[in-house]
């Protein structure tokens, strides 16, 4: 690390502002921060601010606050907190949750988006990204030097909140999650201190912030290991009709007993426009292809069997910042009313997918309103990451598995409710199924929760020295969004 660097952080970690030391805050108006401070007389400034990947997510915030600078942060938190009554205080990343973790109805949101610069260091090894960027920002970098890091197969993501979750994505065969990449994390504690987190400096955060979500303080910086470019990558979609999904599960099948950690896909069912007829859409990407021969013999089994594609448009694409924006114009089309819920599965197993085939098209076929709800499930090689025990970070879930998620959306407010409870119903149906079958209950991951899930159901055998830490680091619950863990006292 260079030596302006370390003296940065070491300055950073004296900084101490305790509510008890600052009684001379009396407004939030009032703060000597370097950021904006937004109120709804800020107009369309504010209004702007409020806005996040689902219109689901929105609330009112009284403040919303933009630090510039590090230093900003405890100076807000200290102000919050001393208030008769305390502001509620949400942190805002990228804002794709789809719950209302990152904002809050008449409290003050931190929000990260000024805070977004990302720097490769020197020596091409490890990418220190702060923690209001999102994933494109990251893969602008990344790609231009020519490395890769683990991240989002979407763009919009922020690396803050998809970090804290775990962090699944398309380099996941091959280099774990991100956290498993993370070096370390510069985090402003509930008490103002801004400290350093990695195995030797404050182990104990360190642990908790991989896996244990945003219930520890403000990750305003990550700092990750770098790869070698896994690209160019195979991209694109092939496409089936619903009714042929027994023919492609059996080519899955086949497929997944020669699957490397260079190929993986997501795939969902949906009903695309203009036709919105009910599709199983398979979106693969294959690494290290420098000439397209990899792709096509990764996706030959998709293309030459009984059943035939409707789509097949699959080409090579030069990196991960070109991967992350594939879905653009398929999602500008899509109802903004969304609820995302999910969990892990032990297999693909035809059983517990065609099942839930059939109550995914029966749902959408009731309702016009609901039709652009859609059924994910993502089939990365799991070796690597199932390769570090299950308490060694936060994250407890380490065993072979795949993540599934339900997209419930709605283009009426009337139907809201509707796709909350079909997102509801459809992890909770796959999380038991998949225990019938496999006798293996995998509980649910943190980044697919909406927050009235049980924590030992999240958390596992982790929960209990993940409620000490909360007790270390923060004793009085300042940080309350998200995914709650109680103090253990």
């Amino acid at each position: 690390m260079p030596a302006d660097k370390i003296t940065h952080i070491a300055s950073l970690t004296q900084l101490s502002c305790h509510p008890a030391e600052c009684l001379s805050i009396t407004t939030m108006e009032n703060l000597a921060i370097q950021g904006p401070i937004l109120t709804s007389n800020s107009g369309y400034t504010y209004t702007t601010a409020l806005r996040r990947n689902s219109d689901l997510s929105v609330l009112p915030a009284k403040y919303i606050v933009q630090p510039a600078v590090y230093e900003d942060i405890p100076l807000i938190i200290a102000c919050a907190t001393s208030l008769s009554p305390p502001l509620e205080i949400a942190v805002k990343g990228g804002g794709a949750h789809s719950s209302t973790w990152n904002s809050s109805k008449g409290g003050v949101v931190i929000d990260l988006c000024k805070l977004n610069k990302v720097t490769l260091a020197p020596d091409n090894q490890s990418l220190t990204v702060q923690g209001g960027a999102s994933w494109g920002d990251v893969y602008e970098v990344t790609g231009r030097a020519n490395v890769d890091v683990v991240g989002s197969p979407l763009w919009f993501v922020g690396v803050g909140g998809y970090t804290l979750g775990g962090g699944h994505g398309p380099l996941s065969g091959e280099h774990g999650l991100a956290i498993d990449n993370l070096l370390s994390a510069t985090v402003v504690l509930a008490n103002g201190r801004i400290v350093r987190a990695s195995r030797d400096e404050e182990p104990d955060l360190f642990w908790a912030i991989r896996g244990g979500g945003g219930q520890f303080g403000i990750a305003v910086e990550f700092t990750f290991k770098v790869h070698p470019s896994a690209g160019p990558f195979g991209s694109g979609i092939i496409a089936y009709p619903g009714s042929e999904l027994p023919q492609v599960l059996r080519i899955i099948t086949d497929w997944k007993r020669k699957q490397t950690s260079a190929e993986r896909f997501t795939m969902t069912f949906s009903r695309p426009a203009p036709h919105f007829k009910p599709t199983v859409v398979i979106l693969p990407t294959v690494l290290h292809d420098h000439d397209g021969t990899q792709t096509q013999k990764a996706l030959a089994p998709f293309r030459k069997g009984a059943v035939k594609p409707i789509l097949d448009k699959v080409e090579l694409v030069p990196d991960m910042f070109t991967v992350s924006h594939a879905a653009d114009a398929t999602l500008q089309t899509l109802p903004k009313s969304l609820v995302i819920r999910g969990t892990l599965i032990s297999d693909f197993s035809p059983e517990l997918l065609l099942a839930v085939y059939d109550k995914w098209l029966a749902f959408t076929e009731a309702n016009d309103d609901v039709r652009a709800s859609a059924v994910l499930f993502d089939l990365t090689s799991p070796n690597k990451f199932a390769e570090v025990r299950s308490d060694e970070t936060a994250h407890p879930h380490r065993e072979p598995s795949y993540w599934m998620a339900v997209q419930g959306r709605s283009k009426t407010d009337a139907s809201v409710e509707s796709a909350r409870e079909f997102a509801t119903s459809i992890v909770s149906f796959v999380r038991e199924k998949n225990a019938e079958l496999s006798g293996r209950d995998l509980g649910w991951w943190v980044t697919l929760c909406q927050g009235d899930e049980k924590p030992e159901d999240v958390f596992g055998s982790n929960l209990p020295r993940l409620r000490k830490v909360k007790a270390k680091y923060d004793p009085k619950k300042v940080w309350k969004k998200g995914f709650g863990i109680e103090p253990l006292v």
